[in-house]
């Protein structure tokens, strides 16, 4: 059996760069994606860590880019969103990859299972996503239907996170957008940090220590994470810890 990872050392802000998941990393998980809140301690943590970093500080999010603006308003903060496919650097400067987009077969199978079991979908910019947090008895529907669109299509791939199932591009993960993070300022020549909760964050994890930094893991669950945080409590405790 593997051995827990330990939780993460305190570091020198002013040496690492950090990337950020929102649900479940800065804000609880709640039934619907569009009632979640971060806490006004949470955003000032962040406010605070942006200051200590000169800025490097991204939010790597399977949101979209300004449903992440929305929920960190008024930070405004270089995000990759949807994945990957959306990013936003520290200059402001806007990528999307609009060349890629999920089929619309594809996406009507998706919104026409959610209409008729009563569950949320959600179009993104590169991906396409089942929420059933509302109704758990779904997932194992909602998890073959994925499956089974991501099979069919080698362009695709199948996301399976908490209590959602996504059918998202190949071409992005969080991996690839913390890779392109780190390679422009204020990220270059600084240690990764990547925190997450949830399996999507794996992406993130792998290339953060790849490059010699490190992943933390908000919660329970296998991972490939250094190391790991039991909340997002412990997680905030952490930021205090290392910003003084």
């Amino acid at each position: 059996m593997q051995d827990a990872p330990p939780p993460p050392p305190i570091i020198d802000c002013g040496k690492h760069a950090f990337f950020l998941d929102f649900d479940g990393t800065l804000a609880e998980i709640v039934a619907r994606p569009e009632e979640a809140q971060i806490t006004a301690h949470m955003r000032d943590l962040i406010g605070r860590l942006v200051d200590r970093t000169d800025g490097a500080v991204a939010v790597v999010s399977g949101r979209s880019l300004a449903d992440v603006d929305r929920l960190m308003s008024p930070l405004v903060l270089p995000v990759a969103g949807s994945h990957g496919s959306e990013l936003r650097g520290y200059d402001g400067a806007q990528q999307t990859d609009t060349d890629r987009k999920i089929d619309p077969d594809a996406l009507q199978r998706i919104t026409g299972f959610a209409r008729q079991t009563g569950l949320q979908a959600e179009q993104k910019p590169g991906s396409a996503a089942l929420h059933y947090r509302s109704a758990p008895d779904r997932a194992q529907d909602s998890i073959a239907l994925i499956d089974d669109l991501a099979a069919t299509d080698d362009r695709y791939r199948a996301v399976h996170g908490k209590m959602v199932s996504e059918l998202a591009l190949c071409a992005h993960d969080k991996g690839t957008a913390l890779a392109h993070f780190a390679n422009s300022a204020p990220f270059a020549g600084r240690v990764p940090v990547m925190v997450g909760d949830d399996v999507t964050d794996e992406d993130g994890f792998r290339r953060a220590q790849a490059l010699g930094g490190m992943g933390i893991k908000i919660g329970a669950g296998e991972t490939i994470a250094a190391h790991r945080l039991n909340s997002i409590g412990a997680f905030s405790r952490w930021l205090e810890d290392i910003i003084r």
